[in-house]
């Protein structure tokens, strides 16, 4: 009975973890923000481009993570019984802590280009973007922009 109660309460875990992830998708995903609204596309030409990373995201979950693994490699198995190594437990928590923030946000990098973009009117206008899709000089392309961003998208037609 036990068993099948920790087998149970395992699997709601498992199952309410995954309901808050998101799937990989072989299209692209934009925000809800995105959808209805009017976007206005120039056309241009590249003229520039700059590979380069944008960078990732530094959140609590990874201080506490880190932290939380920095705390259990330091205690020792009967438990903190010294003052000593309460001290010790703190230091490879806190390290743990700015260790994974730091692991978080390496991971979350994202591969990027800085795409310059020749108008069809002359001016020029500079997007950056994760990548893929990656740009080369001389592609003809559509500057997409409205109030809230701008990106850059392979022409069809030119």
């Amino acid at each position: 009975m036990r068993t099948k109660l920790l087998s149970s309460g395992l699997l709601g875990g498992v199952i309410l973890l995954g309901g808050g992830c998101t799937l990989p998708s072989s299209t692209t995903v934009v925000p809800t923000s995105q959808a209805n609204q009017m976007q206005v596309a120039d056309i241009g030409t590249v003229v520039k481009v700059t590979d380069l990373t944008i960078e990732g995201r530094r959140t609590h979950l990874g201080q506490a993570g880190g932290g939380i693994i920095g705390a259990a490699a330091a205690s020792p198995v009967g438990g903190v019984r010294s003052t000593g190594s309460a001290l010790g437990v703190a230091g490879a928590s806190i390290a743990g802590a700015i260790i994974g923030e730091a692991v978080e946000e390496y991971a979350t990098r994202k591969r990027a280009q800085e795409i310059t973009v020749q108008l069809k009117n002359g001016d020029l206008v500079v997007i950056v973007q994760p990548a893929p899709p990656y740009y080369a000089v001389g592609d003809k392309v559509n500057v997409i922009h409205s109030p809230g961003g701008a990106r850059v998208a392979m022409a069809m037609d030119y």
